[in-house]
């Protein structure tokens, strides 16, 4: 299995930049591995990048140092729970007021594993179908429900699926609130393993053309068996 990815991650000059891109590939066990997070930081919080930027740095730590594939996307869950509960202790040491949403996306081989929390997303798209892999937390209050980085009583959404022969979109809500879902399917049927940076130009141009002013992060992976 092959795997072609790129991202991006764009401040907006009037905000902060509470969003963390990750994407990291390597071999685990001799198989093809690749790591894609995007983490955005709550904005109403003073400190959201450090919950965004310390989430993604050491997640990132994790999958260097991942030693086999069994378990692999259950041993992610456990990670970002034990990334959470360091997230808490380090913001109280430093008096910090910190959270973030967490979209990780790990592909071994054929398979893809997911874990989720808050309302940055991941999409896949296959025989031109387009698809949400995760949901949103939100309260009909618009509020978010569930991040990393307030509770040790997080709720992980967990997910695993085939992932050969598709295109994976990983974002912040930066890049969906005001996405025409017509245009996104149109644009991403288009894109192939030479056409990736053109694509993310593309869809954050557009999101900021419709009056996006929220920092917008964006991975796309495409994998190819």
């Amino acid at each position: 299995m092959n795997y072609h990815y790129d991202g991006v991650s764009l401040q907006n000059r009037r905000q902060s930049n509470m969003d963390s891109l990750l994407l990291k590939c390597l071999k685990i066990s001799r198989k093809n591995a690749l790591l894609a997070v995007v983490c955005d930081g709550v904005g109403s919080l003073a400190d959201g990048a450090f919950a965004s930027g310390t989430a993604t740095r050491m997640l990132g730590k994790w999958f260097s140092e991942a030693k086999g594939i069994d378990r692999i996307g259950l041993r992610m869950r456990d990670t970002v729970l034990e990334i959470n509960t360091d997230i808490i202790s380090e913001a109280k040491r430093l008096n910090m007021n910190t959270a973030s949403t967490l979209s990780a996306l790990l592909l071994i081989e054929d398979t893809y594993h997911i874990v989720h929390a808050g309302d940055s997303r991941v999409y896949c798209y296959s025989d031109e179908l387009l698809s949400i892999l995760t949901n949103d937390d939100i309260s009909t209050e618009g509020k978010l429900t569930s991040c990393i980085g307030i509770s040790e009583n997080i709720i992980l959404q967990y997910s695993e699926g085939q992932a050969a022969d598709r295109l994976f979109l990983l974002c912040s809500d930066g890049l969906y609130k005001r996405m025409n879902t017509d245009f996104m399917i149109a644009r991403i049927k288009t894109i192939d393993k030479r056409t990736l940076k053109e694509a993310l130009e593309a869809l954050t141009r557009h999101a900021i053309e419709c009056g996006e002013q929220d920092n917008i992060s964006l991975a796309l992976v495409l994998t190819e068996s």
